[in-house]
C-alpha cells in the first residue's frame, strides 16, 4: 500500500464496459497476517458497485453482509449487481462478489429517499377539549395520551386530553468518558512507543509482525486512535492494554487530500471500511483472549457485518475524526463464535451508524504460537495447505 494511499480510491470500482451491474475491484490489500483481502474493502467496493445502479434521491441506509471465503489480492473481484426492487420509498440490491469460480463475498443493500420534514410545532404539548361530555381513547392510544377531569366551570363535566410531546428523534448518547481525537495517541505512534519501551529484545516472527503493523498503520488512509479512557493510574497511552475489557472506543480519520470531496455515498462505504478495523477484536478482548494469553488466539475472522445508517448533520465533515463506539455482546470459545454492536458518532455527538459484526473467535488449544498481529483479519500467515484445512472447517 502506498503511503497515505487515497481512502476514496480503495472504496472505489471500475464499471465494466458490458454492463452497468458489474464492476471490477481496484488493488485490494492484505493486511499483515490476515488470511486474504481486508473484508472492509470488499464490503466498500460492493456498496460501490450497487450504488453505481441507483439513482437520487435514493441513499443507503442500512447493509447487511456474509464473508464466504477469504478473497486474496490477485485476481481482481468481479462484483454483480442484481436489482431486487425499485420502489417508491425503498430499492434493494443484492451484490455477489467472485474471484475467478469461487463466490468469495455477499451482501443485501437497502436505499430510501430523504427524510421527511417536520411541522415547527411537532412534539409540543397541546391541550385539547372533547366536544363531547366523555371521550373514548382507543387501547392502542392509551400510553399517549390521558384523560383528566376538567373543573373550569364553562368545561365542567367534559374530558380534558393532554397529549404528551413526542419526540422527532432519539440516540444512544455520546459517551463523556473519552479523550477527544487531538489529545489522543495515533495507533502508530501508540504501538511505536511501546515497542521502543519494552520489545528491544524480541527477535523473529514476533518482532516482525509489530514491525509491519506500524508500518502499516503509518502507511494506512485511516488514521486509528484509541479513546477509551484510562482505568488507572499503572497504564498509559504509550502501554498497550492486554486486560479483558467489554468496550472498546476508537477515533476513526480518514486522511483525505485538501482536494478530496467524496460525495454521501461514497463517505457511507469509507464508513464500512473504517468500522471494520478492530471490530470483532472486541470480542476476543472481552474473554482475555489476546496474542500473549494463555491459551493464545488461534484464529479471528470476521464472518458478517451489519450497518444501519442516520442522516448526516448539514454541516458534516468527511475529513473530521469519527467515533466507534464498539461493545462485546456474547463470546463462546466452545463455540468459537463472538458478535459485537457498535456506534458511529461524529465528533460533535450525532450518531450516524449503527455497526453489528458476528465471527470466528477461537482459541489455539495446542498451544502453538500466534504468528501475527492484525487489523480486520484473521492471526497467522498460513501456508497454502493450512489455509484450505481452515478454509474448509468454515
Amino acid at each position: 500500500m502506498a503511503s497515505f494511499a487515497r481512502l476514496s480510491e480503495l472504496v472505489g470500482v471500475v464499471p465494466r464496459a458490458s454492463s452497468s451491474d458489474i464492476s471490477v475491484s481496484k488493488p485490494l490489500w492484505v493486511p499483515s497476517g490476515a488470511r486474504g483481502v481486508f473484508g472492509g474493502q470488499v464490503i466498500a467496493q460492493s456498496l460501490a458497485a450497487a450504488a453505481r445502479t441507483v439513482s437520487p434521491p435514493f441513499g443507503l441506509h442500512s447493509m447487511h453482509c456474509y464473508f464466504l471465503l477469504p478473497a486474496h489480492a490477485n485476481p481482481d473481484i468481479e462484483y454483480r449487481v442484481e436489482r431486487l426492487r425499485d420502489g417508491k420509498s425503498y430499492s434493494n440490491r443484492l451484490v455477489r462478489a467472485w474471484q475467478g469460480e469461487r463466490e468469495v463475498f455477499v451482501l443485501l443493500a437497502s436505499y430510501t429517499v430523504p427524510p421527511t420534514d417536520l411541522p415547527g410545532n411537532f412534539g409540543s404539548r397541546s391541550d385539547a377539549h372533547s366536544q363531547e361530555g366523555n371521550i373514548k381513547v382507543s387501547h392502542t392510544l392509551r400510553f399517549a395520551l390521558s384523560q383528566t377531569h376538567d373543573e373550569n366551570s364553562a368545561n365542567k363535566g367534559k374530558a380534558k386530553v393532554v397529549s404528551y410531546g413526542v419526540q422527532a428523534a432519539y440516540q444512544n448518547p455520546f459517551p463523556s468518558n473519552l479523550k477527544p481525537w487531538e489529545e489522543c495517541y495515533p495507533e502508530e505512534e501508540r504501538w511505536q512507543r511501546f515497542f521502543d519501551q519494552k520489545c528491544q529484545e524480541w527477535k523473529g516472527a514476533k518482532r516482525r509482525f509489530l514491525e509491519e503493523y506500524i508500518k502499516e498503520r503509518r502507511e494506512s488512509p485511516v488514521g486509528i486512535a484509541r479513546a477509551r479512557i484510562q482505568r488507572s493510574q499503572a497504564l498509559t497511552d504509550e502501554e498497550p492494554d492486554h486486560d479483558a475489557v467489554h468496550t472498546r472506543m476508537s477515533w476513526l480519520h480518514a486522511r483525505l487530500g485538501p482536494d478530496e470531496k467524496p460525495d454521501v455515498e461514497t463517505v457511507k462505504a469509507m464508513i464500512a471500511y473504517m468500522t471494520d478495523f478492530q471490530f470483532i477484536g472486541t470480542a476476543s478482548r472481552s474473554v482475555g483472549l489476546h496474542q500473549s494469553s494463555t491459551p493464545r488466539i488461534g484464529m479471528l475472522a470476521s464472518l458478517d457485518h451489519s450497518i444501519h445508517f442516520y442522516p448526516f448533520p448539514d454541516d458534516f465533515d468527511p475529513s473530521a475524526p469519527l467515533l466507534h463506539v464498539m461493545e462485546s455482546q456474547s463470546v463462546d470459545i466452545a463455540s468459537g463464535r463472538g458478535v459485537v454492536q457498535g456506534r458511529v458518532y461524529t465528533k460533535d455527538g450525532v450518531l450516524i451508524a449503527v455497526t453489528a459484526q458476528e465471527g470466528v473467535v477461537r482459541a489455539d488449544l495446542k498451544g502453538l504460537e500466534a504468528r501475527g498481529l492484525v487489523e480486520g483479519g484473521a492471526v497467522g500467515e498460513d501456508k497454502d495447505e493450512d489455509r484450505k484445512k481452515r478454509e474448509a472447517k468454515l
